[in-house]
């Protein structure tokens, strides 16, 4: 398929393991901070919703669609001409009689489109997706008053788990890994907790094809927890998945710092994604003192 599209004829295509190449090739391109367009978020969710990509005046359109929604995309992606990139999707959706609608716009990008549309525009700013980003190092180190309930907590976990081993994910350990967690998925009939399963035994099952960077925790030889990310630049990491058997108290607390401090404790920032508007989850988020909330914005042009 010749993705390079000079007219208005878009056509939009399903995310596969084997199109990782050509979107990490625009993804570089970028110095972006959001968690939803990283190439292991679009991996992972592709079995929640359809999400598509196209190239348009040599830039990056990710397309998302729910079920029984109307489409929307992300803010094109790379160095290509994202003025008349715009302007042939606005056409696009306007011909499908169908709104055009940006989401996890960064502020940054808000102004782009009101130079191209002008202020007929209308932009809500979506809390509950806004990204939680925090300094690696407080994350590793929980260093100070602010982080004392949380560095007690984990010495606990080290004092009633003494001798548990930190373990890279690789091809050793991902059947295990998906044996270990049927074993804790509790999802129910719960359709995002179901989507969340499908997508993460997924990631395990394609593991060595994604540059996903994962860890997980043993306690005489029995799994305790996991947890995997990626680096999207050189200042910035986000995690994607992270889980434990809450039968450990303190796992989560545990995998959330060793990972960082076995893998990622070069990069400055870690993107722990949003909260989705669930009070326990904010609560959990803001307790680890993010040192941005990244605000992300969506847009309706009429």
């Amino acid at each position: 398929m010749d993705f390079t599209i000079e007219t208005n004829n878009i056509v939009f295509k399903e995310v596969e393991l084997k199109d990782k190449n050509i979107i990490d090739k625009y993804l570089k391109q970028e110095k972006f901070m959001i968690s939803d367009i990283a190439f292991g978020n679009l991996f992972i969710w592709r079995l929640a919703r359809k999400i598509e990509f196209s190239i348009i005046c040599d830039c990056l359109v990710i397309q998302t669609t729910y079920k029984d929604k109307q489409p929307f995309c992300f803010f094109p992606i790379g160095f290509g001409n994202k003025i008349e990139c715009l302007r042939k999707l606005h056409l696009y959706y306007k011909n499908r009689q169908q709104y055009f609608e940006i989401h996890s716009i960064e502020k940054h990008n808000i102004k782009t489109l009101q130079n191209t549309f002008g202020m007929d525009i209308q932009i809500i700013l979506n809390r509950d997706r806004s990204d939680y980003i925090y300094l690696t190092q407080n994350l590793i180190q929980l260093q100070g008053r602010k982080y004392h309930k949380k560095k007690n907590h984990l010495n606990r976990f080290f004092d009633e788990y003494a001798g548990f081993e930190f373990e890279l994910i690789n091809s050793s350990n991902t059947k295990e890994l998906i044996s270990i967690w049927k074993e804790w998925d509790s999802a129910g009939d719960n359709e995002g907790l179901i989507n969340e399963s499908k997508g993460i035994v997924s990631v395990f099952e394609n593991y060595e094809h994604l540059d996903l960077i994962g860890g997980l925790l043993r306690f005489n030889g029995k799994i305790m927890a996991f947890s995997f990310g990626e680096v999207i630049s050189q200042d910035i990491c986000i995690i994607h998945i992270e889980k434990a058997d809450i039968n450990y108290r303190g796992a989560y607390q545990a995998i959330n710092q060793q990972l960082l401090a076995n893998c990622f404790d070069s990069i400055l920032y870690v993107n722990r994604e949003e909260d989705l508007g669930i009070e326990g989850l904010r609560k959990a988020k803001m307790s680890y003192n993010p040192d941005i909330i990244l605000e992300k914005y969506e847009v309706i042009i009429k």
